[in-house]
């Protein structure tokens, strides 16, 4: 009598496409993990820089005390007078092309550059506003813009009142 007991081709082939389905969903899995992964960098990334610009704006307009302010026409540019410790000014500067945010003291401007990410851009939706009121205040909205984001575009504002009696 024979002995019978190995594998036929078609068992072969069996395992073989079980193996191959198995490799597959496994790397289209990882591809998926590795996206995700992408995708929450790019918004820690961004996220790390509008927390840095907010902090050092809104330590001015906080400590500072806002005092007076001239917003351009454009809406890109301003400069804020503040009267605390001493009488300062400071300027800021949106530009949408280049993707770089300017602020600082006279003589101490820093450009904040948008992080180097693919596709992330600064919108020219961006805009300082000045809302003159009996409570008047500076609205400054900064928005950026990237396939990944919810609704492609990540915004964050800072509202200052302008000469605000406490």
């Amino acid at each position: 009598m024979l002995n019978k007991k190995g594998i036929t081709s078609v068992e072969l082939l069996v395992c073989f496409i079980i193996i191959s389905t198995i490799v597959v969903s496994m790397y289209n899995l990882i591809l998926n993990y590795r996206n995700r992964e992408q995708i929450e960098e790019i918004n820690n990334e961004v996220v790390s820089f509008s927390n840095n610009l907010q902090e050092v704006i809104q330590s001015d307009f906080i400590m500072g005390h806002l005092v007076d302010s001239n917003v351009s026409d454009d809406g890109y540019s301003a400069t804020f007078t503040f009267d605390n410790p001493n009488s300062y000014t400071t300027t800021i500067e949106i530009d949408p092309d280049s993707g770089v945010i300017s602020y600082g003291k006279s003589g101490e401007v820093i450009d904040y550059e948008i992080p180097n990410i693919a596709d992330l851009m600064l919108s020219p939706d961006s805009s300082i506003t000045y809302i003159p009121a009996s409570n008047s205040y500076i609205k400054i909205n900064i928005i950026l813009t990237h396939p990944n984001f919810e609704d492609e575009t990540y915004s964050f504002m800072i509202n200052c009142p302008v000469n605000y009696v406490y």
